[in-house]
C-alpha cells in the first residue's frame, strides 16, 4: 500500500440558515473524526478511515448523539457505500469486494487530501471548521487480468483510477466521483451500483418518483425498473429514531444514460441495504471516463411529515437545500429552522410543476399532482 498523503486547505464558508454552526475536526493519524450539531438536541459524528475488505479511505461510521438517547450508529461501512463493479468473466472489484479467491484485494487507496477552512495541519490536532472536504484517489484493478506467482495472485492491468471528493456540511456528505479508465484489456461492466446505503436498522422506506411514494415497511420493498420510474433519483430510509436520504444528482451517470430501460434502477431490502444502480452492461477501455454525484443526508426530525408530504433540509454544492415530496395534490407550508439570509431560491427539481413561494421562514408549495421539489437558497 502506498503511503497516504494528508493536506489541509481553505474552502469558502457556508451561508443560509445553519451558517453559524461549526464542526469539530480531529485528526489522529489516518483517522479523522468530524462532529457537528445538526439541531438543538442532536450532534452528528463522522469517522473517516481506511476500511472494508480493500482498506479504502471513506466514511466508516456515522452516528447521531442526543442528550437523552445516547449515541446511535446510523451508517456503518461493513459493506459498500460506494461502488463496486461487476466485470464479465472477472467478478466483483472495488469497494468491499475481494477477488473470487476471497483474499486478494481488488482496490487500494493511494492518496488522500483533506481540506478544512484554511489551516494546514501537518500533525495530529483538533480544530473548528465550516466545510470539510476529502479528495481520495483509489486504484481499482482489472479482475480479468491476473497472474499467479509464488502462490499469490497479481493483477497485470488496472481498471481505473477512482477519484472521490467527500464534502461534509453539518448533516450532509456529498460525494463527487469520477473514473479514469486505464485498462488496456477491454471489459464489460455488467453492474455498477455507485451510490448505496448502509443505513442501520431501517424500518421503512420512501422513494419519491419511485414505486414507494408512501412510507413502506422495508420487508415489503423490492426493486423496480428504469422503464417504470425513469425519473427516480432519491430514497429516504427511516429507523425508530433517525432518517437517512440518498439523493443522486442529475449529472453524469446520475442521468441513468448507461442503464437500459428494462434494467433495475433501484434495489431495496437486499443484504440489509438499498442501492442506486448506475451502469448495466456497458463497455470500457483506456481513455474512457464517467462520473456521478450524490448526497447523503441524516436527520432526526423532518421539517414536514403529513403522510401525504415529506420535507427535510440538507446541502448540495455547499448550499442549503430543501427536499420535498408529495404523493397527492395539495397546498403545503414548510417552516424552516431559521430565516434564510439568502433572499433568492433556485429550483433544482420540480417534477409536478408546483408553484413555489418563499416568505420569511416559510416555503409555500402548491401542487396539482404528486411529485418532488428540491430548492436551494442562493446568495
Amino acid at each position: 500500500m502506498n503511503r497516504i498523503l494528508l493536506i489541509f486547505f481553505l474552502l469558502s464558508p457556508l451561508s443560509a440558515y445553519s451558517q453559524s454552526r461549526l464542526s469539530t475536526v480531529k485528526k489522529t493519524g489516518e483517522n479523522v473524526y468530524i462532529s457537528s450539531k445538526i439541531d438543538e438536541c442532536h450532534e452528528i459524528n463522522y469517522w473517516f478511515k481506511q476500511c472494508m475488505a480493500n482498506g479504502l479511505f471513506t466514511f466508516y461510521c456515522v452516528s447521531v448523539a442526543s442528550g437523552s438517547g445516547g449515541n446511535t450508529i446510523v451508517n456503518e461501512a461493513c459493506s459498500d457505500n460506494i461502488g463496486p463493479f461487476d466485470i464479465r468473466n472477472g467478478g466483483w472489484c472495488g469497494g468491499n469486494h475481494l477477488l473470487a479467491d476471497g483474499k486478494t484485494k481488488t482496490a487500494e487507496t493511494f492518496s488522500v487530501k483533506l481540506y478544512a477552512d484554511g489551516r494546514s495541519i501537518p500533525s495530529d490536532t483538533t480544530l473548528k471548521a465550516r466545510t470539510i472536504t476529502f479528495e481520495v484517489k483509489n486504484y481499482i484493478f482489472n479482475p480479468t487480468s491476473t497472474e499467479k506467482r509464488d502462490n499469490k495472485v497479481y493483477f497485470t492491468d488496472t481498471l481505473c483510477i477512482e477519484n472521490v471528493i467527500y464534502t461534509i456540511n453539518s448533516n450532509n456528505i456529498q460525494v463527487d466521483l469520477s473514473h479514469e479508465y486505464t485498462n488496456k484489456i477491454p471489459v464489460t461492466i455488467l453492474k455498477y451500483y455507485g451510490m448505496q446505503s448502509m443505513f442501520k436498522n431501517e424500518k421503512q422506506i420512501l422513494t419519491p418518483l419511485g414505486e414507494y411514494t408512501s412510507w413502506t415497511d422495508i420487508d415489503k420493498t423490492d426493486r423496480f425498473k428504469k422503464r417504470e420510474f425513469p425519473l427516480f433519483n432519491r430514497y429516504i430510509e427511516k429507523s425508530d429514531s433517525y432518517f437517512q436520504s440518498s439523493f443522486l444528482l442529475n449529472r453524469g451517470l446520475g442521468t441513468h444514460r448507461e442503464l437500459p430501460d428494462d434494467d433495475v434502477i433501484f434495489i431495496g431490502n437486499s443484504w440489509t441495504k438499498c442501492y442506486h444502480k448506475l451502469i448495466g452492461n456497458a463497455h470500457r477501455i483506456a481513455g474512457d471516463n464517467d462520473s456521478w454525484s450524490g448526497v447523503y443526508t441524516w436527520f432526526a426530525a423532518p421539517l414536514l411529515d403529513t403522510g401525504s408530504a415529506f420535507a427535510y433540509g440538507g446541502y448540495i454544492d455547499e448550499k442549503n437545500v430543501l427536499f420535498f415530496s408529495n404523493n397527492t395534490k395539495g397546498d403545503f407550508t414548510i417552516s424552516l429552522p431559521k430565516k434564510p439570509t439568502n433572499k433568492k431560491i433556485n429550483i433544482i427539481e420540480n417534477t409536478s410543476g408546483a408553484k413555489i413561494k418563499k416568505k420569511n421562514r416559510f416555503i409555500h408549495i402548491s401542487s396539482n399532482s404528486s411529485g418532488s421539489v428540491i430548492i436551494s437558497f442562493e446568495k
